[in-house]
């Protein structure tokens, strides 16, 4: 067996549910070099190898090649019934452009539903699981208090989803369907939801950030296009016609298109980040650079990573 093998091997290390006891995730980092501690975590390796395998299993794949076997129809069914609680709950006339009130109506009849869902998704020997578990979920929809969302909060699904490996629901052979079927379809729902309640953009770097709300759909989408016949380079993103035929079939280019929609004036000068980004030489040389960018302009950033949950499941150690 490779070094590397070994490694992956270390970074994988299934859940012990005999040698472990659930607990309440609780937050860890209180001053800015608790970062360098969580770099050496256990967890901030499992999570970091989680990423690059998402972005392995959709490598140079359109969405529609990706086959939905029904395994994980119950996480479907949540995000749409998330998305049927949107639609019942409607923004409010305020005074405020930003952080429409009716967020908090919304939020508190999701923390309902999630723990429903939770108690039919898990089989009875993982319902301990759910205090982990339901922390994660609650914090992926963004702040019910600042009425903001941001990269943390989208963490904090993907926590949710790498918790569910960890305890043997699935394993490496369904990330794709998990990266197609749930996640985008967290996305879709984060979107909605954006759009909706007028979310503050947590942390966010202004136009010098690669997007308001959201990273890792870059990150997942740049994979996608790798060795694309259709969109050969990252410079094709400025070519409408692409966007307008093909954003479902890649995330990187549903992004794109997104932006453009909701911000006014010219790309270069609302997204000059991802103005950048499509003059790299290739798209592979984009997987690779999100993969760093994540790194340094959101994991090892105090002001996101002290809001990052650690329990049982995935600890500070």
């Amino acid at each position: 067996m490779s070094e590397q093998q070994q490694l992956q091997q270390q970074q994988y290390l299934p859940y012990n549910q005999q040698e472990n006891k659930y607990e309440v995730p609780s937050k860890q980092l209180r001053l800015e070099q608790d970062v360098e501690i969580f770099k050496k975590t256990k967890t901030f390796a499992e999570y970091m190898q989680f990423i690059c395998d998402m972005q392995q299993s959709i490598k140079s794949k359109k969405i529609s090649q990706t086959n939905n076997t029904g395994k994980f129809n119950k996480i479907i069914e949540y995000l749409v019934n998330l998305e049927i609680l949107l639609k019942q709950t409607p923004p409010i006339q305020q005074p405020m452009r930003f952080g429409n009130k009716a967020f908090k109506d919304w939020h508190q009849q999701m923390c309902l539903q999630t723990d429903s869902f939770l108690k039919t998704l898990l089989p009875e020997n993982l319902q301990g699981a759910i205090i982990e578990l339901r922390v994660y979920l609650f914090d992926s929809y963004g702040s019910n208090v600042r009425l903001d969302y941001g990269t943390g909060h989208e963490m904090a699904f993907l926590f949710f989803l790498l918790a569910l490996k960890k305890l043997g629901f699935y394993d490496n052979n369904d990330l794709e369907e998990v990266c197609r079927f749930v996640f985008y379809k967290y996305i879709d729902v984060m979107r909605q939801i954006q759009v909706s309640y007028m979310l503050e953009p947590a942390g966010s770097h202004g136009v010098w950030g690669l997007d308001d709300y959201h990273f890792i759909p870059f990150l997942l989408g740049a994979s996608e296009l790798i060795n694309s016949d259709i969109v050969p380079s990252p410079s094709d993103i400025h070519n409408q016609q692409l966007l307008d035929h093909y954003q479902n079939e890649y995330m990187y280019l549903h992004c794109i298109d997104f932006i453009k929609k909701q911000k006014k004036g010219h790309f270069h000068e609302h997204s000059p980040i991802l103005n950048d980004i499509s003059g790299a030489a290739n798209w592979n040389k984009v997987a690779q650079g999100m993969i760093k960018m994540y790194q340094a302009e959101v994991l090892f950033k105090f002001p996101v990573a002290k809001h990052i949950f650690f329990g049982s499941i995935l600890p500070f150690v």
